[in-house]
Order: C-alpha cells, then sequence, then structure tokens
C-alpha cells in the first residue's frame, strides 16, 4: 500500500480522523506505536495536529505508520503517581485561552496556569476575554495591571457587538491556534462569528451551577477562511502541572525574568528565601501582587505534589 502523509484533525477513542488534502480519512493506529515505551507515557500516543505517514486500505479507512516529530505539544499532567499526561493538541503556533467577563466569571488563576504551560513550550498565547459587553470599567481596568509586565497579547471580545473580532482574527491569521478554556465562556460563539459559515452548537450556560455546558465533545481541527486553522478543545475546568518542578515554576511567570539573576539564591522559588530580587520587586509595585500571589498558589500546588512522591 502507498504511504501518505497527513495531518490528523480528529481523535475519538482508539480511532482518529487524517486529513489528507481535502480528503479526512478514518484510521486506527498500528500497535507498535502504541506499545512504544516512548510514548507510554501519554493517555494517547496521538493527538490532533500530529502530521503522520498513512497508508489506505481497500475499504477506503486507513492506518497509522508513523507519528512525525512535533515541533511541540501543548499537554496537562493531573496528580497521582501514575497519572499520564494528556496531550490536547501540538504542532501549534499560538494559544487563545478564552474566559468571559460574566457567566462564567473570569478566573485568573486558571488562565495562569494555561500561561506557565505555554511558557514552558515556547508558544505564543492570547488572552481572550469575551462578554465584553457585560465588563464593568473596574474589572478591564484590573486585567490590564494584572498583566502590565507579563508579556501576553490581550483581546476582549464581544459576539454581541462585534467588538475585538477583528483584532482576534487577525491575530489567528496564517496559524494553527488552540481554543481552550472553560465551558461557556463563548469559544464556540467567536467561532461562528468568525465563520457563519460552521453553524456551530451553542448551549446556553446553566443557571443552577452557572458553569457552561460542553458543546465540544472531541478535540478538533477547523480549517477556517483567511488561512485560519483553529484546534477547538471541549470545555477545560482544572489544569494540572505536574511535570514542573517547582524550583523551575519562576522561569515561567516571564515578568520575574528581568530579576531572576539578582536573588541570593539560584535556584531561589521567591517565597521563603532572603534576599529575593522577585520579593522586593513585589513590594516596590514593579510585579502585580496578586499575580505574585498566583504564582505562590501553583507554586505551593508543586510542592505539596513533589513531597508526596518520596512520602
Amino acid at each position: 500500500m502507498q504511504e501518505k502523509t497527513g495531518i490528523v484533525s480528529k481523535v475519538y477513542g482508539l480511532y482518529y480522523t487524517v486529513k489528507y488534502n481535502d480528503e479526512y480519512i478514518n484510521c486506527v493506529l498500528r500497535g507498535k506505536i502504541r506499545q512504544n515505551e516512548e510514548r507510554k507515557i501519554y493517555s494517547d500516543p496521538v493527538a490532533v495536529g500530529d502530521n503522520v505517514v498513512f497508508s489506505v486500505n481497500d475499504d477506503g479507512t486507513g492506518v497509522i505508520n508513523t507519528i512525525l516529530k512535533r515541533k511541540n505539544i501543548f499537554s496537562r499532567k493531573e496528580k497521582g503517581k501514575n497519572k499520564r499526561e494528556d496531550i490536547i493538541a501540538c504542532n501549534l503556533d499560538s494559544v487563545i485561552i478564552i474566559q468571559s467577563f460574566l457567566s462564567p466569571s473570569l478566573n485568573l488563576r486558571f488562565v495562569d496556569r494555561l500561561l506557565v504551560r505555554c511558557e514552558k513550550e515556547k508558544i505564543s498565547a492570547m488572552l481572550c476575554i469575551n462578554k465584553l459587553d457585560l465588563a464593568e470599567k473596574e474589572i478591564i481596568q484590573y486585567i490590564k495591571n494584572y498583566y502590565s509586565r507579563a508579556k501576553i497579547n490581550l483581546c476582549m471580545t464581544s459576539t454581541f457587538t462585534g467588538a475585538g473580532i477583528k483584532e482576534l482574527k487577525n491575530f489567528l491569521s496564517e496559524k494553527t491556534s488552540l481554543f481552550i478554556g472553560n465551558s461557556g465562556v463563548g469559544k464556540t460563539s467567536i467561532l461562528n462569528y468568525i465563520n457563519p459559515e460552521l453553524n456551530l452548537r451553542v448551549s446556553e450556560v446553566s443557571k443552577s451551577t452557572n458553569k457552561g455546558r460542553h458543546t465540544t465533545a472531541n478535540v478538533e481541527m477547523i480549517n477556517m477562511n483567511d488561512n485560519i486553522t483553529i484546534i477547538d478543545s471541549p470545555g477545560v475546568r482544572e489544569f494540572g502541572l505536574m511535570d514542573i518542578e517547582p524550583h523551575m515554576l519562576g522561569f515561567y511567570f516571564n515578568e520575574f525574568n528581568a530579576y531572576l539573576d539578582r536573588c541570593q539564591f539560584n535556584p531561589c522559588t521567591h517565597d521563603h528565601e532572603p534576599d529575593c530580587e522577585v520579593k522586593r520587586q513585589v513590594n516596590s509595585g514593579k510585579i502585580f501582587t496578586d499575580r505574585y500571589q498566583s504564582y505562590l498558589n501553583i507554586l505551593y500546588s508543586l510542592k505539596e505534589y513533589y513531597e508526596r512522591q518520596y512520602e
């Protein structure tokens, strides 16, 4: 059988949809790849965005023979000694973290966890906060202050008024971007606004829990107009970073970078150590206090996790 090279556009159970030119071929994974020891650290050895070599059977189905080298992965690692790393997508140009001002409310602690992963993998990130028409001026200014020293692209949108959509679309152009966020923040509404022909299903936020209902069941690649490729993901409520050691966390809060070599101790966790330049910059107002507190919250969760590994 002749081999071809395509890109994985959807993963569902043990089956994978591979895009080849304008065709979509349903494939399975050759057994030797699944048994590869290097890939057993992942919950699934194949992810949306993977470039693969595959062959087509007589019945039109395919078999993935080789997974080509990845330029990056965007993954999460939850607590537990035997928890595998969950790859959400790979070979990305950018990650768009979607939040909303209301219903559900903004969660910057969650955003910061996602930004740490982007920094670690050297993937460009944008924080897109939807439902701008519901926002108060005070919260808008707070967000700007919170990320004033962090190198992050910030966009505020409304699918009701159309505000910010053009800015977002320009950022997405010529890129493969992952859309990720909590359920109900408006990921699907934004996609429909950018390309109305998609006509994706949208659900309302639950009135009883104030949390969104899932409209995206699987991670899926969507080829938009204007050379925009989106990898849409189901709503995420938690995001583990348990593969990052505590003393490394400070490197992924990029507003710390200018001060790291001025700390007395190396490595420094910027918590209990004396003569810490990062803490001095927090006290002087150069690093936003709440953003530093978010760093400490992640740090303490990582310390607790690693301490339990040695019990």
